[in-house]
């Protein structure tokens, strides 16, 4: 991915008081327990010894259908057989180096990132932080009564988008009649800053579909929905049923696979390809990340999405520390994302090349960003399927005008079509 050339890490404290970087905009000061307890969560992406801390895990697909000889299978039809590492585990700090250096500075000597994207997204983190000061953060008072869909989108108005360098996402155009009323959340008349739209990614050919989310198109954001009636056994209970629908979850493995073969196929000039997908399910979110360069899919802990404190009624949950800064790394993650390990990279492959079989071509040449099938087209629908002649020149053209669309967010495809 694109990468700042600047290594802030190398920055010395002579320099943060000497010739600092000039700050384009405010960082607001927080109170000295906030900073602590970034402070905590920090150390929690560095060294397993917190509760905390957010470890990564490598896992190796032995089966699954990516590459089915009668069809191709949409994502909610994915089938994965996969092993996890049991012996070893990465911290997530070894992947996002570029952002614990620079945070890390910032806390420590005051030193100002010198790209100006990297001064937007630290002024967003310390604005959000310091909200949790005020009293608001995510405005919900009963998170536990949101579906795991209006989760979702509660997430992606308050905090992903609070986090990102722009609040813009795209929601899958199927949940418009379900969203009339705006943000699931409490504030009255609070709107979604996102719109609806065409969400449907990869090839009809091997695993593709529509996602719920896409943020700033650069990280899907996925609910998974989960059996309710277990709430009676307590809050262990809900993060063992989370484990379990999220955990090594087909659905999220596929999204994950296909858009980091999107996004190398968008962009061949990143450095790294190694691309996140967050899903959300019972109060907890977790990271799936690939690399289609390496083969190397990884699956993060469980992070909870609120303290887990008991609070009074008239006292919201407050939002996990580790879940802002996790949030925050991961919407940002072309600045802050410093790619794979030497050790990831050689020792834990996921043996997806495998899987792809006689796809590979379709893996690596023909992913796609909308229109994506033809389900949602009713004019096509009604239409005698025939056989379409296809040629290298028009599907270079389609292939161009594909990347235009993803890159400048004219999404909805489907509009031609209506």
């Amino acid at each position: 991915m694109a990468t700042s050339s600047t290594n802030d890490s190398s920055v010395s404290t002579s320099l943060a008081t000497s010739t600092p970087a000039k700050a384009n905009y405010d960082f607001p000061d927080i109170s000295d327990y906030l900073k602590s307890e970034l402070a905590i969560a920090l150390d929690g992406l560095c060294y397993e010894a917190y509760r905390q801390s957010v470890t990564l895990r490598p896992i190796r697909i032995r089966n699954s259908n990516a590459a089915d000889s009668n069809r191709g299978k949409s994502f909610s039809e994915a089938y994965c057989d996969v092993e996890m590492e049991s012996n070893k585990a990465f911290l997530l700090g070894d992947i996002f180096r570029h952002g614990l250096d620079m945070l890390i500075e910032f806390i420590e000597n005051k030193t100002i990132p010198e790209s100006k994207e990297k001064q937007i997204v630290l002024s967003k983190l310390l604005s959000f932080i310091k909200s949790i000061d005020e009293g608001s953060g995510l405005p919900i008072d009963d998170p536990e009564q949101l579906s795991e869909t209006d989760l979702s989108l509660l997430l992606a108005n308050h905090l992903f988008g609070k986090l990102a360098t722009t609040n813009r996402y795209l929601i899958n155009k199927s949940r418009a009649d379900k969203c009339k009323n705006g943000c699931p959340c409490d504030q009255r008349n609070c709107e979604l800053n996102g719109t609806f739209g065409d969400t449907s990614l990869g090839n009809t050919q091997v695993w593709h579909g529509s996602i719920d989310i896409l943020i700033n198109n650069d990280i899907i954001l996925e609910s998974v929905d989960e059996d309710k009636t277990g709430n009676s056994g307590g809050k262990s209970a809900e993060t063992k049923a989370a484990t379990e629908i999220l955990s090594k979850n087909g659905q999220i493995i596929a999204e994950t696979i296909v858009f980091s073969f999107l996004q190398r196929q968008t962009h061949p000039e990143w450095s790294s390809f190694l691309t996140p997908c967050v899903a959300v399910g019972g109060l907890n979110m977790l990271v799936m990340f690939y690399d289609c360069e390496h083969d190397v899919l990884l699956e993060s802990s469980m992070i909870p999405l609120f303290e887990t404190t008991e609070t009074s009624e008239e006292t919201p949950r407050r939002i996990n520390m580790a879940a802002i800064l996790v949030s925050w790394l991961i919407v940002n993650y072309k600045y802050f994302c410093s790619g794979l390990t030497k050790d990831m990279k050689v020792t834990y492959k996921a043996e997806f090349f495998s899987q792809m079989r006689d796809k590979v071509d379709i893996y690596e040449k023909k992913m796609s960003f909308g229109n994506v099938g033809t389900s949602d087209c009713s004019r096509l629908k009604s239409r005698k399927r025939e056989r379409v002649v296809r040629n290298e020149y028009l599907y270079e053209k389609h292939s161009k005008l594909s990347k235009m669309m993803f890159e400048r967010n004219h999404w909805s495809w489907s509009d031609i079509y209506e």
